[in-house]
């Protein structure tokens, strides 16, 4: 037998990282510049070249510095609210539906495809936060842009009112919408803790043996309030955001109140799917909770979900959403994605 010639091959260290198992399990990075992402608007790259990362919050160390956390955090977001009804025309009625605070919002112009029913909206902010008036920038946000009507659920938060009270609440008003409205042409939506309470409210009207909605839109998820997720780490330094250490890990521990992190109405990624509505997920390339959402809508995908993902360049935690306060062209897209996914599958 011929004796083959023995070679010297040179392994590229890209090829022996990947069979590393150990080398870079903690790898630290130096210090890097960042620059504005090529292929985005002139308008997200005005805002991103402009943008002020805000100090760390503090953590609160007891119920009334929460409360007074929670004053001073959404009171931006009341003042941008209440801008965006008077320059858009909406028109919206705070009142209790099932028991529940809410805010019942209609656009100037509806579409016709909603003449007739209305959304759910559970909002976002970190669970403890964005409730009252705040509450209403993503309902007004989705509102306009696609002419639906939306029922903002002005869910019961912490400190006062931890895990499962707002689960409850969105839960009693999907029960109660639904008996005026067909589930399969019902959507719920939120963003970030709202895109938490979305996939668990979700999860819970499973468990209750109740119809489900025909669609999700999950912005930007938490859905691992136990692990901490690669991009929270990676993107740390580029998402206004901040970070999970702190008083947003601490925001997770009082929403919890005390039950376990891996309770799959608390984290859902830690569910036991085998159905679920279709869904679609948005995130950006900058925002920390880019891993959640991949993580969950892999998850979805692996069980053969109808789901969409949609991860914006150089976006921020639901800088989506931008176009709220200025006229931005992906935020733009991102409500003619959302649009042709209802209309896909609840119209």
């Amino acid at each position: 037998m011929k004796k083959l010639k023995k070679l010297n091959v040179v392994i590229p260290a890209l090829i022996i990282a990947s069979f590393s198992t150990t080398a870079m399990a903690n790898l630290k990075m130096d210090e890097r510049e960042i620059p504005t992402p090529a292929g985005i608007s002139t308008e997200l790259a005005h805002i991103i070249e402009n943008r002020v990362i805000p100090p760390i919050m503090p953590v609160p160390s007891n119920t009334q510095e929460w409360l007074d956390a929670q004053a001073v955090a959404d009171q931006p977001s009341i003042d941008m609210a209440r801008e965006a009804v008077e320059r858009l025309g909406i028109r919206y009625e705070e009142k209790q539906f099932a028991g529940v605070d809410t805010f019942f919002v209609t656009p100037k112009n509806v579409a016709p495809e909603y003449k007739d029913k209305w959304l759910i909206h559970i909002h976002g902010g970190a669970f403890v936060l964005g409730g009252g008036e705040a509450a209403l920038r993503e309902a007004i946000w989705l509102a306009d842009g696609i002419g639906a009507k939306v029922i903002s659920v002005d869910y019961r938060q912490p400190p006062l009112h931890p895990f499962p009270a707002a689960i409850d609440d969105a839960v009693a008003v999907w029960k109660e919408l639904t008996k005026t409205q067909s589930p399969e042409s019902t959507a719920i939506f939120g963003t970030s803790a709202g895109g938490n309470i979305t996939l668990a409210t979700t999860l819970k009207i499973q468990e209750l043996g109740l119809p489900t909605p025909g669609a999700l839109f999950v912005g930007t998820p938490a859905v691992d309030l136990k692990e901490t997720s690669d991009s929270w780490h990676v993107l740390k330094g580029l998402d206004p955001l901040g970070q999970r250490e702190g008083a947003i890990d601490a925001a997770f521990d009082v929403y919890a109140g005390g039950e376990a992190m891996d309770n799959p109405l608390i984290s859902p990624i830690y569910a036991d799917i085998e159905t679920f509505p279709p869904t679609i997920f948005i995130s950006g390339t900058r925002d920390l909770l880019l891993s959640d959402t991949v993580r969950m809508h892999r998850k979805l995908r692996a069980v053969d979900v109808e789901t969409q993902l949609h991860v914006y360049d150089g976006q921020a935690h639901a800088d989506y959403m931008t176009g709220l306060v200025t006229e931005v062209p992906e935020s733009e897209d991102a409500l003619k994605e959302i649009a042709l996914f209802f209309n896909k599958y609840i119209n």
